[in-house]
């Protein structure tokens, strides 16, 4: 009877085994499905501010608002199940202030060609950040990059390959998969900000809801920890995942943001 046991034992080690190479090659083929939620026609060509950014044809719908070179520009990376219109209202406080506020389109979202992935999500805020850089003659340090929810992937991304001035990051996560897995189960990592954050070399700040049910608070402290110096993390109690705006009250939030972009050095 050894013998049968064994054998059971070998046909489960398989059936794991099996499943879980299943379960990855799923992940593999459909992450971008399941982590995408594309907005289109939130917009047209005549919202204020629109600018195609594109190259080769191939279309990036990007949005400046404020003064054309301000003192400095605050390039916001949106959240998912929205567009570039996200601006509209957050950033009103930094406008008045002499501030540019400049967003972009992921691929497949509003106006930008092309289907969402990870990597054309990363290749439209480099060219944002190009354009603001060599088109509009902002210095490198004069960029801030603010990044919410699956944005905070997209900024931190180009904080940690790219000079910066300062990053600000709200509702973020270790990595977009480890967001609903918690802990990391497939090979496939998209968003690894746990693997980015130290390359940062520019301010930090983090701002995350203690009620947050879609990407947990702890994910967020733990990124805080892993973030280097100089850093700081705002916990807004009792706030969730899209309400923390609400939670803080519209003008506190613009003020707390607005201090940290004054306070950057340069």
């Amino acid at each position: 009877m050894a013998w049968v046991k064994k054998m059971f034992r070998k046909r489960d080690v398989a059936v794991l085994i099996a499943g879980v190479a299943i379960v990855q090659l799923l992940a593999f083929l459909l992450i971008n499905r399941f982590m995408f939620h594309p907005v289109k026609g939130g917009y047209d060509r005549t919202l204020d501010g629109y600018v195609d950014i594109g190259t080769n044809g191939v279309a990036v719908a990007a949005r400046v608002i404020g003064p054309a070179k301000g003192k400095k520009v605050v390039m916001y990376c949106h959240g998912n199940a929205e567009d570039m219109t996200a601006i509209d209202g957050r950033f009103d406080a930094l406008v008045d202030d002499g501030y540019t506020i400049a967003t972009f389109d992921y691929p497949g979202y509003g106006l930008s060609d092309g289907s969402p992935d990870e990597e054309g999500c990363y290749r439209n805020a480099h060219r944002l950040y190009d354009w603001l850089v060599h088109e509009r003659g902002f210095a490198a340090k004069d960029v801030v990059v603010v990044g919410f929810s699956i944005g905070t992937g997209v900024a931190t991304e180009l904080a940690a390959s790219r000079e910066v001035g300062g990053l600000w990051l709200e509702a973020p996560y270790l990595s977009a998969p480890r967001a609903v897995t918690r802990i990391r189960l497939l090979l496939i990592d998209s968003f690894p900000n746990c693997g980015r954050i130290q390359k940062v070399k520019c301010p930090i700040a983090m701002l995350h809801g203690t009620a947050d049910s879609v990407i947990p608070y702890s994910q967020g402290r733990t990124l805080y920890d892993l973030a280097p110096q100089p850093k700081r993390f705002i916990p807004v109690e009792g706030a969730g995942h899209t309400d923390f705006i609400d939670a803080l009250g519209r003008k506190r939030y613009q003020e707390m943001l607005l201090s940290f972009v004054r306070d950057l050095s340069g």
